[in-house]
């Protein structure tokens, strides 16, 4: 980062600099991914039943967040750049531009072992990768003036490092909304769930069925299972709890067992009107 600033102000490179401040986000966000990191960490409390596993997703939350302020201030010193052109330095550039390249290699393949399965280390991975291209885009902008001398390519190019970093980070910032609004685990079908709870022994119908996510990779469960032969309510339960619910990748289930409609239960379908 540090490197790519005084690159971009000793050549002039919009280009530098605009991926030298996208590494300074890049710092504070890889921090607020550490410091998440360790919250989802620590043991559930009074407070805090669930632990603090959330952290990791307003994390995410936030470093999408981040890349779109990014992008507004770059856009904004892009449009003075094609108002007005700066002369560029393309020797000095595309030597910083290849210094960052391999610091942004190395980065991206720390990490990339471990994005997939963590929203929040995927997002400090988008980060690297958005920051990577950064480095390649303006390693062309360098070799284009080296060779041409348009000016213009450095800011084009930080024109397209913006489009790149507002792509990657839509998605990020979409699976983190869905995870806050409590939305269904992606991938899980909740009506082949439906089926499977109903086809236990005993189970005649499933009510208040609701699935949502604490975390990437922490799916939570929970519904109503009318069992009306009190026999078999106990085993329909740790069948539920024990086969049904782990098969469709759910960490955390809680069922309620009733053998009719269950009056001033927290199901609001099946509770009898007040009279």
């Amino acid at each position: 980062m540090l490197v790519e600033a005084a690159g971009g102000l000793y050549t002039g490179s919009m280009a530098l600099l605009s991926d030298s401040l996208h590494m300074m986000t890049d710092a504070a966000a890889l921090g607020m991914s550490f410091f998440a990191s360790r919250l989802a960490g620590l043991k559930p409390d009074s407070s805090r039943t669930y632990g603090y596993r959330r952290a990791e997703v307003v994390a995410a939350l936030g470093n999408a967040m981040l890349l779109w302020l990014l992008s507004g201030y770059m856009l904004r010193e892009v449009y003075e750049r094609f108002q007005t052109p700066v002369a560029v330095l393309s020797g000095p550039m595309l030597v910083v531009a290849i210094l960052g390249l391999l610091a942004n290699l190395a980065s991206a393949w720390l990490l990339h072992g471990y994005s997939e399965d963590n929203i929040n280390i995927r997002g400090a991975f988008l980060h690297v990768v958005s920051d990577l291209a950064g480095s390649v885009a303006a390693i062309i902008a360098g070799a284009v003036i080296y060779f041409s001398g348009w000016y213009l390519a450095d800011t084009i190019v930080s024109l397209l490092i913006i489009g790149l970093i507002l792509y990657s980070s839509t998605k990020l910032l979409q699976e983190a909304f869905h995870i806050l609004m409590e939305g269904a685990p992606r991938g899980l079908s909740l009506r082949t769930l439906e089926k499977e709870l109903r086809a236990i022994d005993g189970v005649s119908d499933v009510h208040e069925l609701h699935a949502w996510s604490l975390s990437s990779g922490f799916n939570a469960l929970s519904a109503h299972l009318v069992v009306k032969d009190p026999a078999r309510q106990q085993a329909a339960l740790k069948t539920a709890t024990g086969a049904v619910a782990p098969a469709f990748g759910i960490r955390h289930s809680v069922f309620q067992v009733e053998s009719e409609p269950v009056e001033n239960s927290s199901c609001d379908t099946c509770t009898p009107p007040l009279k």
